[in-house]
């Protein structure tokens, strides 16, 4: 409805404008041609010059009609192409991959080996890891260490616990007596699980650290 008005409008525009041009036109015209018209052929220039104006007034507006046809045919299409791209449902948000440490401490304890001296060798390899020096004892006659770690001069004897619920005295005690048999620098208890609280009032007075096998990476500074 809006194109029809828009279109009646400019119609009118145009015929008001073109009688306009064709009367100055054969007004002009039969002014300057005066002296003909006195010897009888004044129509002539007046046709002359409605003919002239009938003939210049399309190159005066129709360009400049051609050139607004153009822009709103651009600007349609603009329309359009913004209406499609918002109407395009946009591609789902990529999650993020899960970091290496959070992936590496929630698949760390389903990696734990069950068995003792798996379990032994395991905490071996993450010392190792962390720039320790470690070796696993003998499994009869070690006298209470199941690792030996060395790193910057110290000396560090270690009692492993693959244990799912509480590490009693029992553990404090061996790891007590071999740092004496040993000659380590610092006794360490690692487990899986936790501690009585008569191990730790014994590890207090012993001197015997109780960890747990996320300390590993901080064990240097514990010890």
């Amino acid at each position: 409805m809006r194109r029809l008005i828009a279109t009646a409008f400019y119609l009118f525009r145009y015929a008001v404008l073109s009688a306009t041009l064709i009367v100055i036109g054969g007004f002009l015209m039969a002014t300057f041609a005066g002296g003909v018209a006195a010897t009888g052929a004044g129509g002539a220039p007046a046709m002359a010059g409605v003919v002239l104006a009938a003939l210049v007034m399309p190159w005066l507006f129709l360009p400049r009609t051609v050139a607004q046809r153009r822009k709103g045919k651009r600007r349609a299409k603009r329309t359009q192409s913004r209406a499609r791209s918002s109407a395009r449902p946009r591609p789902p948000a990529r999650s993020r991959a899960p970091s290496s440490s959070s992936s590496s401490s929630s698949s760390s304890s389903p990696s734990l080996p069950r068995n003792g001296h798996d379990f032994e060798q395991w905490v071996a390899d993450r010392l190792e890891l962390h720039g320790w020096r470690a070796v696993v004892t003998a499994g009869s006659g070690d006298q209470g260490l199941d690792i030996i770690a060395k790193r910057d001069g110290r000396k560090i004897g270690i009692q492993c616990k693959r244990y799912d619920g509480a590490v009693g005295n029992k553990a404090v005690q061996e790891a007590f007596s071999g740092r004496a048999f040993h000659r380590v620098d610092a006794a360490v208890v690692i487990t899986t699980g936790h501690y009585t609280e008569s191990a730790k009032a014994l590890s207090r007075k012993t001197g015997v650290h109780l960890l747990h096998v996320k300390d590993i990476p901080r064990m240097r500074r514990i010890c």
